[in-house]
């Protein structure tokens, strides 16, 4: 794609918590960002006027005619050509026109002339993870997001493959215990129970309320609603034992439901991304036991685990830099 003359693309992550805007430059290096609490779930106009405003003040001062267009990273089931969120099971219970809405909030500015590409969440994180952090040799790529919820990208061949119906890669609502919880998408024992920052928290809490004697509980001072992942983490390098369990468990979960990712698409590179996958060898080593078990991976030519370093900040470069890739025509081009 011919990109003379410009020299930054705009990325925007819709969180379930929080929104992050972006200008990014041709290397994927963040010029400027903001980040700031957003309610998903209040009305559909406020919160686009919310990202309008910050998309504003991202490019102020910048040439427009240097931003090559906005890349927006949402949750939930998108239909590229409309630029409608269809649905999101944790966000968005009905269809959501965001980029036209978008479009009218901007009409009177210079970024009205910008296109917008709108694309499921963890296919941006993949997209970022591609581009910036495997090997170039690389084509096949599985991105897990392990935050709140727990999504998945897919690149094959150097692409992210979207399915028939834009549905692929949602590795959160893999079935791995079919008398499991009940999960916001309507099924049973879906990994995003086992695995979501929330589920992680709550098994914890299960256990400490049973009377198990724990290291997290002096962290946080004896106030359970504190617990997060990170302090079980932290309370796991500190050799407690429960927290040891914890991550143990999470490992185990993951890796019989990416076993099956692998037998399936036999990816070069597996990444993390996201504030679980920050406890890193915690989970990735009973998670790399279960996939020895469990499927047909090569010992001539291994998969290659990567834990992001781009944090949080990997959906919105992501976004940004998925603006690069859209040829002209491409029914993602709004």
């Amino acid at each position: 794609m011919k990109q003379t003359g410009y020299k930054y693309s705009i990325g925007v992550d819709i969180g379930g918590t929080n929104v992050t805007v972006a200008l990014v430059d041709m290397k994927g290096v963040i010029v400027n960002k903001i980040k700031y609490s957003a309610n998903v779930l209040e009305k559909e106009e406020l919160f686009v006027h919310h990202v309008a405003v910050q998309l504003s003040e991202i490019v102020d001062g910048v040439p427009i005619n240097s931003v090559q267009g906005i890349g927006v990273g949402s949750a939930g089931l998108i239909d590229h050509g409309k630029g409608e969120i269809k649905c999101s099971p944790n966000m968005y219970k009905k269809k959501f026109p965001f980029v036209s809405m978008l479009k009218k909030k901007i009409r009177r500015n210079n970024l009205s002339k910008l296109p917008i590409f709108l694309e499921n969440d963890a296919n941006v994180a993949a997209w970022g993870a591609y581009q910036l952090e495997v090997p170039a040799a690389v084509n096949d790529v599985v991105c897990v997001t392990m935050g709140t919820g727990v999504g998945g990208g897919i690149i094959i061949d150097g692409e992210i493959y979207h399915g028939s119906n834009g549905l692929a890669g949602e590795i959160g609502h893999v079935t791995i215990n079919t008398e499991g919880p009940r999960c916001n998408c309507g099924s049973n024992g879906c990994l995003e129970k086992y695995i979501g920052a929330g589920a992680i928290v709550e098994r914890t809490v299960e256990e400490i309320k049973k009377g198990r004697k724990t290291k997290i509980t002096g962290l946080v001072k004896g106030k359970l609603n504190k617990i997060t992942p990170k302090i079980i983490a932290e309370a796991a390098r500190k050799n407690d034992s429960l927290a040891n369990n914890i991550w143990e468990e999470t490992g185990e979960y993951l890796g019989i439901a990416l076993a099956g990712i692998i037998n399936v698409l036999n990816p070069e590179v597996v990444v993390f991304s996201g504030g679980v996958s920050r406890a890193g060898n915690l989970f990735l080593e009973p998670m790399k036991r279960v996939i020895r078990k469990r499927s047909f991976v090569s010992k001539r030519k291994p998969i290659n685990y990567i834990i992001s370093k781009l944090g949080d900040d990997l959906g919105v470069v992501g976004a940004a830099l998925l603006v690069r890739q859209i040829k002209k025509g491409s029914d993602l081009n709004i």
